[in-house]
């Protein structure tokens, strides 16, 4: 290999490409999707997996990474296939609406929000959930909030709020999840790897290239050398 690194490495590049288009065509011929209504206790199947909605999250974020999102309301979710079996934490956070849709408590939950993915990786396939959560039974209780508390001090709102959020953690109703299995996902992160390792070793300088190289420069400054004397 040292004698031959750009043939060496060519054959590292193209079994690098084949195992990057294995894992996309795998990934996308047996790629399995379910978007589901689940309430607390409910499963479904998916590829084998048996996914089961064990309770709901409410939190009160302290946004020390700056993100500008107050609430994160989300799910502890249970997969299972044969012996293996792990815990999943879906969420979704909510940014306060800027233009005060909503009211001043209601603010907090109408505004934009994004999704907190969970990821079960492995080489073999990997597994996704997101979580859309149902609001609808906060609304009351938000509009009677907006017209009781719209005008008080901000570490009351701060109460009410966190007292909203608690209330759908111990009542929630069905969210609707989005799972996905993928298989061979890892391997295309693999494959670009040993693409990557066989273009280095390609352009890596043979042992015999640097000797002439080393040997060229030792002759041009003993020429150098030789001119001035």
């Amino acid at each position: 290999m040292a004698r031959n690194r750009r043939r060496y490495g060519g054959y590292l590049v193209h079994a690098g490409i084949a195992i990057l288009f294995l894992g996309v065509a795998a990934s996308s011929a047996f790629h399995a999707q379910r978007d589901v209504r689940l309430g607390p206790g409910q499963s479904t199947k998916l590829d084998g997996y048996t996914i089961t909605y064990r309770r709901p999250t409410a939190a009160i974020l302290d946004d020390r990474a700056g993100t500008g999102a107050p609430i994160s309301i989300g799910a502890v979710v249970d997969v299972r296939k044969g012996g293996n079996h792990w815990v999943m934490r879906p969420s979704r956070n909510y940014y306060a609406a800027t233009d005060g849709s909503g009211g001043a408590i209601g603010r907090f939950f109408t505004g934009d929000s994004t999704s907190e993915v969970d990821l079960r990786w492995g080489l073999r396939r990997d597994v996704w959930t997101a979580i859309q959560p149902d609001l609808s039974s906060l609304m009351g209780p938000i509009r009677e909030a907006n017209r009781k508390f719209g005008n008080a001090p901000g570490r009351v709102q701060a109460l009410i709020i966190a007292a909203l959020a608690q209330r759908y953690g111990n009542q929630a109703p069905p969210a609707t999840f989005r799972f996905i299995v993928s298989p061979l996902i890892a391997w295309i992160w693999i494959g670009g790897a040993v693409v990557l390792l066989g273009a280095l070793t390609a352009l890596w300088p043979a042992a015999e290239a640097r000797r002439r190289r080393a040997t060229s420069l030792a002759a041009a400054r003993l020429g150098r050398e030789l001119s001035r004397a």
